[in-house]
């Protein structure tokens, strides 16, 4: 099982991430650093790891980009008009939606450094980290729709039937955030659902969209 929170920085990784959003190929990212881009190459391929210098202006460059994207997914999360919630890797609510808020029996204003895990159902559970080793936080996947059953993160109701959404938000910073857009089902209508979805999960990675 992958360890998604700690102190070690997956270098190789961030560094893939940080060039495809900014969409820097490597010869100019080495010289924004004062490298080669075979030092760069390296770098990526888990070959080499960063110097500690290297390494301070890396972060200044990632969290410099990605303070600001940051501010605007929070407010494009809170603004949306469904059920809608926003967590990062350790599955801690960053944002929610109003009707999120609403429906889940929960203040607006608590809703951020909330722990979303009592949301799984042990079914929903099972298929986060099944997407999570497909490489939902590496950028390998564009989306994942899931019909399983729910809980309220207040607890008052469990196992309720839904098709939930799960969209991974990549950060300039490297940081990779999931959305989770939700719609509840009526109970005759999840077996359908299930069917028509392919089953419990159905993955769409970013090389079947071809780009």
């Amino acid at each position: 099982m992958r360890i998604i929170a700690g102190t070690d920085i997956d270098w190789a990784a961030q560094l893939r991430r940080f060039r495809r959003l900014r969409t820097i190929k490597q010869a100019a990212l080495a010289e924004m650093l004062g490298v080669d881009q075979a030092t760069v190459s390296r770098w990526e391929g888990g070959r080499q790891v960063p110097d500690l210098g290297i390494q301070r202006r890396l972060r200044a460059l990632m969290q410099g980009a990605g303070s600001r994207d940051e501010v605007m997914v929070v407010h494009w999360i809170a603004a949306a008009v469904g059920d809608t919630l926003l967590i990062d890797a350790a599955r801690i609510a960053r944002a929610a939606s109003a009707e999120f808020c609403h429906r889940h029996g929960v203040p607006t204003a608590a809703i951020a450094g909330r722990a979303a895990a009592p949301l799984f159902s042990e079914e929903m559970e099972t298929l986060w980290w099944q997407v999570v080793e497909r490489g939902f936080f590496e950028g390998e996947i564009a989306s994942a729709t899931v019909v399983s059953r729910q809980h309220l993160l207040s607890g008052e109701q469990r196992d309720i039937p839904g098709r939930t959404l799960w969209t991974p938000i990549h950060l300039s910073s490297g940081e990779v955030l999931q959305r989770i857009d939700s719609a509840m089902l009526e109970e005759a209508d999840f077996a359908a659902a299930r069917e028509a979805n392919g089953g419990a999960l159905r993955v769409t990675t970013v090389d079947a969209l071809a780009l």
